[in-house]
């Protein structure tokens, strides 16, 4: 089994396998732990390539699509009924960027999604007692909320707040297959329409932060797009700050992001049927409830959420919302190019007085990363 691991995480892969022999006296788990996802990604592609790559790979599905086109990874299905797995004890919506063609290529073991983060203070300081539910309101709101150097929303020109606004409106990459959609267009003329027209959106580029979260914390703008990770953040960075954490407003539809860190089995690996054994046994509950405790990850077992709630309470209208609304990121194959050149279109459009258009932008995208 290969992944890429910090001490905490180390700790945790090693209790997903730990007593794996009592059940399975003819299986023996060899990790691979990289320190890294970039050393990762240097040494494990290189091993496949070379016929030497493990049964079993630990990724993200954010990139996860290269690995689906080109037949690197094996259709769980079959593996899943063979080993007695029940996996509608995940989270159904995980499972959507795990899947391609009807088939699944991976088992999420820790879970995630957006939100909408509101700094509570500022708000209450405006008068302000509502909070938006639609982008519409959004845009009134933070509206209302941009004055005395502070803009209503920091909008982060990254693949992730991008796609937020993406599936608000209906849209989704879907894999390359509908980059250009009027949905996805949709989605990312609101996004560059909170900057060009609307005026109240400040990236963190413009104050020399490396990411949003930073901005929100120095309460340079009222809202974020985010994730669960704020709350810990926050906790560092400014402890002051009363976070409310809600599920993204709708555009034309509920949506937010839902996506994991899965299990992958090799096409290559001559032990399939075992391996599926391994993934089996390292989603056990004792493992997940481990993940909580040890790492703070949120479970992919649905059954299991609430403990995790019970840590940060917070967070519950989010994850709530991500089981019944959950959208994967389904970027297309070649995944980092895509999102470079997203990220370029973008910020020409909106920092450089690009003569292209969002529709233009997204065309040149989909004749470029689409499938064909």
């Amino acid at each position: 089994m290969a992944y890429w691991a910090n001490a905490s995480e180390q700790k945790n892969f090693e209790f997903m396998v730990n007593g794996l022999e009592k059940e399975h006296p003819e299986i023996k788990v060899v990790m691979q732990q990289y320190p890294t996802s970039d050393e990762f990604w240097k040494a494990v592609p290189a091993a496949i390539a070379a016929g030497e790559g493990p049964d079993i790979i630990a990724m993200s599905d954010e990139g996860n699509y290269e690995y689906i086109a080109k037949g690197v990874l094996e259709p769980l299905d079959d593996l899943i009924a063979q080993a007695g797995f029940d996996k509608n004890r995940i989270s159904s919506s995980l499972y959507k960027g795990w899947t391609d063609n009807g088939k699944l290529y991976g088992i999420p073991y820790d879970s995630s999604t957006s939100m909408l983060a509101i700094n509570k203070a500022l708000f209450d300081k405006s008068g302000i007692m509502k909070y938006p539910k639609t982008m519409d309101e959004l845009v009134t709101l933070a509206k209302a909320m941009t004055k005395d150097g502070m803009k209503g929303i920091v909008g982060s020109i990254d693949p992730f707040h991008i796609t937020q606004y993406v599936h608000a409106f209906g849209g989704d990459w879907n894999f390359g297959k509908t980059i250009n959609s009027p949905e996805n267009i949709k989605g990312v003329q609101f996004f560059t329409d909170l900057f060009l027209k609307e005026k109240v959106a400040i990236a963190p580029i413009e104050v020399g932060a490396p990411w949003d979260g930073e901005v929100f914390a120095k309460e340079k703008g009222a809202m974020s797009t985010g994730g669960p990770w704020y709350v810990g953040y926050l906790k560092e960075a400014n402890p002051n700050l009363q976070l409310v954490a809600l599920p993204m407003p709708k555009g034309t539809v509920d949506a937010q992001s839902a996506y994991s860190h899965g299990l992958s089995i090799l096409n290559g690996s001559k032990h399939k049927l075992e391996a599926m054994q391994v993934v089996k046994y390292a989603l056990r509950d004792e493992a997940q409830l481990n993940a909580i405790e040890a790492v703070g990850y949120s479970p992919a077992v649905s059954s299991l959420l609430p403990k995790y709630l019970e840590k940060y309470p917070e967070l519950k209208p989010v994850f709530d919302n991500m089981e019944k609304s959950g959208m994967p990121f389904a970027y297309p194959q070649e995944t980092k190019m895509f999102n470079a050149d997203l990220v370029k279109g973008v910020e020409e459009i909106i920092f450089k007085g690009g003569k292209k258009s969002v529709e233009e932008l997204l065309n040149e995208l989909q004749e470029k990363y689409g499938q064909k």
